[in-house]
């Protein structure tokens, strides 16, 4: 049966996978990961900021000489794969844990430039879910219709761990359906 993934329904981000059971994240293992006290949901998700694309890999075209035709394409980079979104409302905690920086419970105070990396977990309106199990973050001040909200674009990154794909979908109903 064919699946839809259409729109965003619920976001959450936590630190990077670090091992999975298996020859492939489950959805039992997404499951336990959205129930853990560290994993943060996104509470908000500003209108129209919302985006999943993939670039075009990058590509070497071999001309044959006597036709000018193409006669043979060759991929040599994969395009990456984003998520993107803009926190309409948020915690200096949030700003913090995806731009970095020091946050207290009044304040944020900018940091020097470091690489931030999180789990990335989206589910669609649909209800199916995509995973990005290590995701290099750009968080940034976003201003949207006159609110400054923290934009954050997730890119799918190698993970480190074996069997670990650097990106996942499942079915509402394989990780739903676990008993826990």
């Amino acid at each position: 049966m064919s699946k839809k993934f259409i729109g965003i329904k619920r976001l959450w981000y936590a630190d990077p996978i670090t091992s999975i059971a298996g020859t492939s994240l489950t959805g039992a293992e997404i499951k336990t990961l959205l129930a853990k006290e560290t994993t943060k949901e996104v509470k908000n998700s500003h209108q129209d900021t919302w985006g999943y694309t993939e670039d075009d890999p990058s590509v070497t075209n071999y001309i044959n000489e006597l036709t000018g035709q193409i006669y043979y394409k060759d991929i040599t980079q994969a395009g990456a794969v984003s998520i993107a979104f803009t926190l309409g409302e948020y915690e200096y905690a949030d700003k913090a844990a995806l731009q970095g920086g020091t946050a207290t419970t009044t304040g944020w105070d900018r940091g020097d430039v470091q690489n931030i990396n999180k789990c990335i977990i989206a589910q669609t309106k649909s209800g199916n879910y995509i995973v990005f199990p290590n995701a290099s973050i750009v968080g940034k001040g976003n201003f949207v219709e006159k609110n400054i909200g923290l934009g954050v674009t997730a890119v799918a990154m190698e993970t480190g761990v074996a069997n670990l794909a650097a990106e996942v979908w499942r079915d509402q109903a394989e990780v739903e359906a676990v008993e826990g």
